[in-house]
């Protein structure tokens, strides 16, 4: 497997350089599907769930596969057609350091290959409003009869960050998320001991189907890109096997990234 994704990747660089300089004014794009059905289940299927791992990946750990996995069973067997690892270029907060768009992308496509029915894409927005706006546009665009469902995996500080009011200038927190969730919905990560109240009140103001609460192992929940990028520092080699995939320790090695 390890030379198998890494290998395929590694041969699909310029093929994912092009499409990310002739998409590069898109407002959402993929550079890798799993299947040309993608993200039906079939080329029968009429409605359409997609869950949505939207992540700076810089790199990709552990955690990141473990979200999705989680994800897919807090719900029924065959609840999702399919899943996206969606990098945002245009951060809300975050400039973009460490690994290239191009490196990124790569280092995604050797995690979405081994997951099931999994997709990479890109867009330039960073509010999650524009991300499932365009998502959508780009769906209509070539299954206009067909419905589509969107679930963000979210950790519970980018929770924190989509209802503070300040993204919202005077509009309510619920006035600016309503349109958002009509096709949408949230799958929060968290470690079970955050903030009871901001719970409460989120409950309050959204209705419980429209956010779901997940939670990862106590040690996965620890294996964050900040952590990768300081093993790979100091060359905590044992350390970094243990928050990364191998193709990643691979290809960081090879690229001498961080």
């Amino acid at each position: 497997m390890l030379q198998s994704v890494f290998t395929r990747v590694t041969e699909r660089k310029q093929l994912i350089q092009d499409i990310l300089e002739t998409s590069a004014q898109k407002d959402f794009y993929t550079t890798f599907t799993p299947s040309t059905h993608w993200p039906f289940k079939d080329a029968t299927s009429k409605k359409c769930r997609l869950l949505v791992l939207d992540s700076s990946f810089n790199p990709p750990t552990k955690a990141h596969a473990k979200l999705l996995e989680t994800s897919l069973k807090a719900y029924p067997t065959g609840y999702f057609d399919g899943s996206l690892l969606l990098f945002s270029t245009n951060n809300v907060d975050k400039t973009l350091t460490g690994a290239s768009v191009l490196q990124r992308a790569q280092m995604m496509e050797m995690i979405a290959m081994q997951c099931p029915s999994t997709a990479v894409g890109f867009t330039p927005h960073g509010r999650f409003m524009d991300k499932a706006k365009y998502i959508n546009s780009w769906f209509a665009e070539t299954h206009a009869s067909s419905q589509l469902e969107l679930y963000f995996i979210v950790g519970y500080d980018t929770m924190i960050r989509l209802l503070d009011p300040k993204y919202y200038n005077s509009t309510s927190v619920k006035d600016a998320l309503t349109p958002f969730f009509e096709s949408c919905r949230l799958i929060c990560a968290d470690r079970g001991t955050e903030d009871v109240g901001f719970w409460v009140k989120t409950y309050n103001t959204f209705d419980r189907d429209l956010i779901q609460r997940i939670q990862l192992d106590p040690i996965t929940s620890q294996f964050s890109s900040t952590l990768a990028r300081e093993a790979i520092q100091q060359r905590h080699t044992d350390q970094l096997n243990t928050i990364l995939d191998p193709n990643i320790v691979a290809f960081v090695n090879e690229n001498k990234i961080y």
